[in-house]
């Protein structure tokens, strides 16, 4: 598929690829051959084909959006069917677009056996709408509503409105803001004091509810004894000398900073609790008060904090009342700072968007105290 976007024209490329072995191309300018089909868009071409496929499939799809929490509540739905024996299939990492969802869908096996739980992303108005419309779910899930791709939507209000669209698509919709009562399993598993990640668990199990018995619905905790975050998105890692890390640097929104700030005050160690805290990106002309309330939110709740970033510098600058606060432009000054402050018992949080790459530095943190 020649996909033009910002920066290149994937037309440009076919005979490269046709010469690596692919069968047919399909283009939106060029030439039209025996093996290379032109359309007016590929990306709503695709979109046309996958709806079809929706149409004459008869098996279960949920679909889940929201502002924070999609990954994770998408894995943990897939990980509690195929445990009770259903045939999951499931869009992996972030192939949640408007390209990545037809991809995805295209190579699930297509029988009334199967269920589908697909993730739907967005950055800006009409994403959901598109992509609801086309997969149609029987149970369609928002995980939460929060200033995350403001740019994009440019108000609170426009993202309220978009992430909603999916009840308008879906034959039946959760959303967790009307889930009160609280996941209460997993009392020994490492999760079980992540308010964050029981959260998510509250409204997968809900969501679970519809495809199972009775007998089954107080299981729930023996399911999800094994479940395993997604990378980065909110493990706790234990290392040597008791230091712990939690590496949540996949992305951030003030909400989901917050809740991550939160996660770390809970935890009891008599040593340090770091905060590493990366830019936040895409939050529209309220991006310089979105990170200097970050600053307030840490007061008494952490130890240090180390922000990395032109956004984040507001964050440091509001900081004064935390013990110890500092900022870097460099993210290989950055990384030697932390790893150096390290000391037992000490806990550490990563937390950025995902283009400020603060999973390298859990990967040198994890070197450098193993």
């Amino acid at each position: 598929m020649a996909i033009k976007g910002e920066n290149f024209d994937g037309s440009e490329f076919v005979g490269e690829a046709l010469s690596a072995g692919a069968t047919y191309a399909i283009v939106q300018s060029g030439d039209e051959n025996h093996n290379t089909f032109l359309v007016d868009d590929v990306i709503l071409f695709i979109g046309k084909i996958c709806s079809q496929w929706m149409n004459d499939f008869n098996g279960n799809v949920i679909a889940i959006t929201g502002s924070n929490g999609k990954t994770t509540t998408k894995d943990l739905i897939s990980h509690i069917l195929s445990k009770k024996g259903y045939d999951v299939s499931k869009t992996e990492g972030n192939f949640n677009t408007s390209i990545g969802v037809p991809l995805s869908i295209f190579s699930f096996p297509h029988n009334a056996s199967r269920v589908y739980v697909l993730e739907l992303g967005a950055n800006r108005l009409g994403d959901i709408e598109y992509l609801s419309s086309m997969v149609k779910p029987d149970i369609g899930v928002i995980t939460n509503i929060s200033d995350a791709h403001l740019e994009g939507f440019g108000s609170i209000e426009n993202i309220t409105k978009e992430k909603k669209s999916i009840l308008t698509h879906s034959k039946k919709g959760y959303y967790n803001e009307d889930i009160t009562e609280p996941f209460r399993g997993l009392v020994n598993h490492p999760l079980g004091k992540n308010k964050i990640f029981l959260k998510n668990a509250s409204i997968a199990c809900k969501v679970c509810e519809d495809f199972m018995v009775e007998e089954d619905l107080v299981r729930f905790d023996e399911l999800l004894q094994d479940f395993t975050l997604p990378k980065s998105r909110g493990e706790a890692c234990l290392l040597s000398n008791n230091i712990t890390l939690i590496d949540d640097a996949y992305n951030a929104n003030p909400e989901s900073v917050k809740a991550a700030i939160d996660n770390l005050h809970s935890y009891q160690t008599e040593g340090k609790k770091i905060f590493v805290f990366g830019d936040m990106k895409e939050l529209g002309k309220n991006e310089i008060k979105f990170h200097e309330e970050i600053a307030d939110y840490c007061e008494e709740k952490i130890d240090t904090i180390i922000c990395y970033g032109d956004l984040a510098k507001n964050t440091f600058n509001g900081s004064k009342n935390i013990p110890l606060s500092l900022h870097f432009n460099s993210k290989e000054a950055l990384s030697n700072k932390v790893c150096n402050l390290l000391e037992k018992n000490d806990i550490v949080l990563l937390k950025g968007s995902r283009s400020m790459g603060l999973d390298s530095v859990a990967e040198d943190i994890k070197n450098y105290v193993q």
